[in-house]
């Protein structure tokens, strides 16, 4: 009987293999050569497209944050316009002043905070003159 078994896995060579794979597959030992083999295929199919892929995500971040700094870059440009416009003397809506406050000086603000390379300090005496005169003004009820 087992000469017949033997001499059927001889013949059958792709089935012999086939089944010791399935067995290491099985076995209590975490040998997974079918992930393996998986594994080998898809990069032969697919390695290339991978990298690519990966290629452009790399891109995407940098845009991502380049993006992040121009807003940054924008915003302390207007809050050193206005800083500006308040030394001069113009005056300037309620709605502005909140404007600037909110939007330039604390997004502002916060991307400094989690850029600490970032080139910073360059708003430090325009933000406080900015909200030095927004506190007279309330009190004085001044706004435009």
């Amino acid at each position: 009987m087992w000469v017949i078994v033997y001499e059927f896995f001889k013949a059958h060579i792709e089935i012999t293999i086939f089944g010791a794979i399935t067995l290491i597959q099985v076995a209590p030992i975490k040998i997974n050569p079918w992930s393996w083999i998986a594994k080998c295929i898809h990069g032969l199919l697919l390695g290339d497209i991978d990298r690519k892929l990966d290629s452009i995500s790399n891109k995407v971040d940098r845009l991502e944050e380049q993006a992040q700094e121009d807003k940054a870059l924008q915003a302390r440009k207007h809050i050193l316009r206005f800083a500006d416009e308040l030394y001069n003397g113009e005056k300037h809506s309620k709605e502005y002043f909140d404007d600037v406050l909110t939007d330039d000086i604390d997004n502002y603000e916060k991307y400094c905070e989690s850029h600490p390379s970032f080139k910073n300090n360059k708003t430090v005496m325009s933000n406080q003159l900015i909200k030095d005169t927004y506190a007279k003004l309330m009190e004085e009820h001044k706004f435009l």
